[in-house]
């Protein structure tokens, strides 16, 4: 009797479709996939899980394990700072991309995040794709996995941005793509090759921004389901080019209003477009195949840019994220077919969230307003001169980040953290402004909690201004869009964070958990040493 029960159980677990049911997971993954969706704040999941796919999101989070409390733990929550922090485990006070752009104090120049003149363009001859990963100043989990494994793992990271493709692809990544604005096509830099792959050319020949370029965005559900947004015209959306602000949306009508083909990063084609490039790297690379585990990085572009033009909860960004969604469906269940669940690491997150419009936060009698940095330096200048004498006192205005002329204030015999602090009070009783501090204060003292702690961690002594501002709840910088992310407050830094399959355990995890713990707990599991400058806060619970 004994005997037949094993044989029948046997038997059961040989039928096809139920064995990779009872399958259990491996030493390693085969693929690591990595799908990080720009302004992306926890609420819009939640909001939207009537709507959505049941393979889609809500398998990963239903199916997976989800971190409802997951939260970036530092003041300046823009895309670079966001990517880099997932991928290296550090915050930016440890792997040095403190924003999308700084300013250099030794070399008196701007900095981007990725652009690098050391290198040239692949696939354009547009300047702007010279990019690399090397203002990181820490590994990341890919390196990681790259270096555990002898360079035998590959590693592919796909964006429409430059800045998120290359970090996300970390150091050693085979290639990084992305999309150029003024071709339309997928390109890399000469950091990764010499010349684009024979795939990547079949796919650019197809040319998809013409073919999506000829059609009208309509609702994909009818407006009256979108019960969480506001209606579709009102006096609170940028719109395309401030023209263009309710559906229905004619490309043709519109496109020209932007550079090139840079169009295709505002529209949900822009997102299929992304998947498709994904689905195709994963074929044409051979990703997961073996036994030796891969990385892959995809990131969805187009939400940052409808959150900024039509705001987070507008009709348009419902729409995107309900589109979004049918997207990862079919990206999921790609991958589950060919390389399989159990064999397959997923996890799914978010660089920042989004604010509300401060003029819509005011009619809802909210706080909020728009923080006139123009207005506060020139003010400050005067100040300066007031105080010290005429002279150039200030090199650069970065993301509420003072970057001061220290040449000067040493040739003046002044002293630093004396100008320093008489700035932070002066920019103190600016409006909006809620907290300021030098980095004089940051680097002799060591917050442990709170905003100044977040402070902290977004402030690096190479890289920093002299003097930090935080806004008030519900206040942004004076831009040219709707809405904006560059605070450390809930519609910012509270993200959704799911993991899903090999080795992950269903569940709900409630406990505060940051975006700094995703890199050392893929580590973790993988049984490998993690970047050199990872933390050692895991996330517990996602594992089975």
């Amino acid at each position: 009797m004994k005997h037949t029960i094993i044989c029948l159980f046997l038997c059961i677990l040989m039928t096809p479709g139920i064995a990779q049911n009872y399958q259990l997971p491996s030493g390693h993954p085969r693929l690591v996939v990595g799908i990080v969706i720009d302004g992306l704040g926890y609420d819009d999941v939640q909001k939207n899980l009537n709507l959505m796919h049941e393979n889609g999101m809500k398998k990963l989070m239903k199916q997976g394990a989800f971190c409802k409390n997951a939260r970036h733990n530092y003041m300046f929550t823009q895309r670079a700072p966001g990517y880099a922090t997932i991928v290296t485990g550090s915050e930016p006070s440890w792997h040095g991309i403190v924003s999308d752009f700084w300013y250099e104090t030794l070399k008196e120049e701007g900095v981007h995040a990725v652009q690098n003149k050391d290198y040239y363009p692949v696939g354009t001859v547009n300047k702007d794709n010279a990019c690399s990963p090397e203002q990181l100043m820490t590994e990341t989990f890919s390196d990681a996995i790259k270096m555990y494994f002898q360079n035998q793992s590959k590693v592919y990271s796909i964006s429409l941005d430059a800045t998120a493709a290359v970090l996300n692809g970390g150091f050693k990544a085979d290639a990084a793509y992305w999309v150029d604005d003024f071709t339309g096509n997928f390109v890399s830099s000469s950091y990764y090759m010499e010349q684009l792959p024979g795939w990547v050319k079949t796919f650019n020949e197809n040319k998809y921004t013409d073919i999506y370029f000829e059609r009208t965005w309509e609702p994909l559900d009818t407006l009256a389901a979108y019960t969480h947004s506001r209606p579709d015209s009102n006096a609170f959306e940028y719109g395309f080019d401030a023209e263009f602000k309710t559906f229905p949306f004619v490309y043709e009508e519109i496109k020209s209003h932007y550079t090139g083909k840079s169009f295709i990063k505002m529209i949900p084609e822009g997102n299929t477009m992304t998947t498709d490039f994904a689905v195709h790297c994963l074929i044409q690379e051979n990703l997961g195949t073996d036994e030796v585990p891969d990385v892959l990085m995809v990131n969805y572009h187009v939400g940052e840019n409808i959150g900024k033009y039509f705001g987070p909860n507008s009709k348009q960004m419902q729409d995107i994220i309900l589109r979004l969604d049918k997207e990862i469906t079919h990206f999921v269940e790609v991958i589950e077919d060919r390389i399989g669940k159990n064999s397959t690491l997923f996890f799914l997150t978010s660089p920042s969230g989004f604010s509300s419009n401060p003029e819509y936060r005011k009619t809802e009698k909210l706080p909020g307003g728009t923080f006139k940095h123009h207005y506060m330096m020139a003010l400050l200048k005067s100040y300066l001169n007031v105080s010290y004498g005429k002279g150039d006192w200030i090199r650069d205005y970065h993301n509420q980040q003072i970057y001061l002329n220290r040449t000067l204030i040493e040739d003046a015999g002044l002293d630093l953290a004396e100008v320093q602090n008489k700035v932070a009070q002066f920019i103190l009783s600016t409006p909006g402004v809620a907290n300021v501090l030098t980095a004089t204060n940051l680097q002799r003292t060591d917050y442990s909690s709170g905003i100044f702690m977040k402070m902290q961690n977004s402030y690096h002594q190479k890289r920093s201004g002299d003097v930090i501002i935080a806004l008030k709840p519900g206040w942004i910088k004076d831009v040219s869009y709707t809405a904006d992310h560059n605070t450390c407050y809930n519609y910012d830094a509270h993200v959704p964070l799911m993991f899903y399959g090999w080795k992950i355990k269903k569940g709900e995890i409630s406990q505060y958990v940051t975006s700094s713990g995703i890199t050392p707990s893929i580590c973790n599991m993988m049984n490998i040493p993690g970047p050199a400058s990872v933390g050692n806060e895991t996330i517990e619970g996602i594992t089975r």
